[in-house]
């Protein structure tokens, strides 16, 4: 288990370093895009979320809805004490 643990350490900090390695290139910075990004007109940003990624946003939602509902669950604390204090009962 803790080679594992180790990894995966390693593995994301050799992402974290092609990924600064990737952003910081040269390649990136010295040609500036030719048109600037725009979120009015008829291909706006509500018109394209809405239309062309509307179900892979739905499914997006879907996903962190579960992430949250699991995080609520764990972080429950289930101890006979605890139980008992909020249920107002009294251990035998």
């Amino acid at each position: 288990m803790k080679f594992i643990s180790l990894f995966t350490r390693l593995g994301l900090l050799a992402l974290g370093f092609i990924l600064v390695a990737a952003v910081n290139a040269d390649g990136v910075w010295s040609n500036p895009g030719a048109e600037e990004p725009t979120t009015s007109g008829p291909d706006g940003l509500a018109d394209t979320l809405l239309n062309d990624w509307g179900f892979a946003l739905l499914i997006l939602g879907l996903l962190m809805s579960m992430a949250m509902m699991g995080a609520a669950y764990l972080v429950r604390d289930e101890r006979m004490e605890n139980l008992l204090w909020e249920f107002g009962g009294e251990e035998e």
